[in-house]
């Protein structure tokens, strides 16, 4: 959530969270879940509601397990790119100038970044956080969720909840986030969270989904093995493993679908040259491996990129 959710690779290995917590197109589905009809209020940033999430996926950048970033679309028409970095180092930050100025290209320039900070966080220089070279500057939103006191605000919470005055439900996600807690101390906070969504859960005031992105966010500050004694002390492994059944039967069905829309991508390129951005998206919602080969077959006949963009405007 590629990171909502992006670690930093520095984790301890056995700090690996749950499997399927890697599952790119899963974790997109899941914070979607979430974020559909939010706002971005909740972490600091002035937005309109919510309308769309979809992976970040610039067509130079091929997305990998160790990488999840999302895009979100408002009511607006505004595109925010939301990535996550854990100890965010000044190195990070000339990565992720690459990825905006890629993803910039591709969406017209009308992306803004917010990264969402936790962990050691990189001061700047001379309290300026960005990166400048005499050609240009990257200076994206940063959410530096050190900064906030994560026990504090879960008191604050766990209050109006009792007293029927907390409806902000999402900002439990980036909870475990927050503060300059390490090791053991932030692994206990991640759980406290946990425990409380749980009873919340129950009481059904939240959704599932909302508890396994939680999790999601969680996943690298929580021992494997205490992580799962947890999931069955709660008495949640039906999401653990409803998890693991979507992505091994989905996990073959995207691979065609990503090998489909690659090729067409690719011949595209080779007839046409590089298509606009807003023919590489339908390209990737179109969702059913048929469709995709019948595009194929179709491009292959096309004169024109004209005439395929009819041609994808009638499949999608």
């Amino acid at each position: 959530m590629r990171g909502f959710l992006t670690s930093d690779g520095g984790a301890l290995e056995k700090k690996n969270g749950t499997d399927y917590a890697q599952n790119y197109d899963l974790v997109v589905r899941w914070l979607a879940d979430v974020l559909r009809g939010e706002t971005l209020d909740v972490i600091g940033v002035k937005s309109g509601q919510i309308e769309e999430i979809f992976g970040f996926e610039p067509a130079e950048i091929k997305v990998t397990s160790g990488r999840v970033d999302v895009m979100v679309r408002d009511d607006t028409g505004s595109l925010y790119h939301i990535e996550e970095q854990r100890n965010l180092k000044k190195k990070d930050m000339w990565r992720f100038a690459a990825y905006h100025f890629l993803g910039g290209g591709q969406w017209g320039g009308k992306v803004t970044d917010i990264i969402l900070a936790s962990g050691e966080v990189w001061s700047g220089e001379n309290g300026n956080r960005e990166i400048t070279t005499p050609s240009g500057k990257y200076s994206p939103v940063i959410i530096d969720f050190s900064q906030r006191d994560g026990r504090k605000r879960l008191m604050e919470i766990r209050e109006a909840v009792g007293k029927e005055d907390f409806g902000n439900w999402l900002e439990l996600v980036f909870l475990p986030l927050y503060g300059k807690e390490k090791g053991t101390s932030r692994s206990r906070f991640a759980e406290e969270v946990l425990r409380f969504e749980a009873e919340l859960y129950k009481a059904e005031r939240i959704s599932a989904r909302l508890l396994a992105a939680t999790l999601i966010i969680s996943n690298k500050l929580i021992d494997k093995e205490r992580l799962r004694g947890l999931w069955e002390e709660i008495r949640m492994l039906d999401i653990i493993e409803i998890a693991r059944e979507e992505g091994m039967k989905e996990g073959k069905t995207l691979g065609i679908l990503e090998d489909r829309q690659e090729m067409i991508t690719d011949a595209l390129i080779e007839r046409f040259g590089a298509p606009p951005a807003r023919i590489l998206e339908k390209i990737r919602s179109v969702q059913h491996p048929d469709v995709l080969r019948g595009l194929f077959r179709h491009l292959l006949r096309c004169e024109s990129l004209q005439e395929f963009e009819a041609a994808l405007r009638q499949a999608t």
